[in-house]
């Protein structure tokens, strides 16, 4: 029981620091290297990444939820002169989704895995980018939401024709990408062969791991 947990708060760890990776690396390649490190929004960050990773397993109560949010809201009124009120609405609308997957039914499963493995990571990102950089630009979305749409691609690949069209698809928006000089050819090419392998190692080895796994990987990918 303790392994295991400990095991998930790990995950809650290496999630907080995935939103970190690109708009690091964004902020670095730039030379957009006038910030500084903010307390209060790394706590709202960690809180995410922790009811991500670790509390939403516990299948926590709506008291809880109360009590969660009303932590949350003292955080922001605390910060709301040093933090953009913008910033704040948004991490705390990740937090109000991940509470919404806890009461979905069952056949709403892959809207749940959209929240988690696509939606909540990319805008803990762009919050996290927009605070640090003091702005946000396209040049940062589009390959950010480019290789987490690709990670959720890998998650649901079985190897149909619709996961191999969905394959197609995310090959073509790398190259279209690095036409428009959003990413490298090298990153293009990376991205494409990370997605395809990963996919058909899945399909022919039963290799699969979780989401964080390949967002991690793929977020360091940008690097290039």
């Amino acid at each position: 029981m303790d392994k295991l947990k400990s095991k998930k708060l790990l995950a809650a760890f290496i999630e907080f620091i995935s939103y970190h990776i690109f708009p690091f690396i964004f902020i670095f390649v730039h030379n957009l290297n006038n910030y500084s490190l903010h307390g209060f929004l790394i706590i709202m960050v960690a809180m995410v990444a922790l009811y991500k990773e670790y509390i939403l397993t516990l299948n926590p109560n709506k008291y809880f939820h109360i009590l969660y949010s009303f932590i949350y809201l003292v955080l922001a009124l605390l910060s709301m002169h040093s933090l953009n009120i913008f910033v704040t609405i948004l991490i705390f609308t990740q937090l109000a989704f991940l509470y919404m997957t806890k009461y979905l039914p069952e056949n709403y499963q892959n809207i749940v895995a959209l929240i988690k493995n696509f939606i909540v990571p990319s805008f803990m990102s762009i919050a996290l980018a927009f605070t640090y950089m003091h702005f946000i630009s396209i040049n940062f979305m589009v390959p950010l939401l480019l290789v987490n749409l690709a990670t959720v691609l890998i998650n649901y690949f079985e190897g149909n024709k619709f996961d191999y069209a969905g394959l197609a698809t995310i090959s073509g928006l790398s190259f279209i990408l690095f036409l428009l000089n959003y990413i490298s050819l090298w990153t293009a090419l990376i991205i494409i062969l990370f997605v395809v392998t990963m996919c058909l190692l899945k399909r022919y080895r039963n290799f699969s791991q979780p989401n964080l796994f390949y967002r991690v990987i793929g977020n360091l990918i940008l690097i290039i």
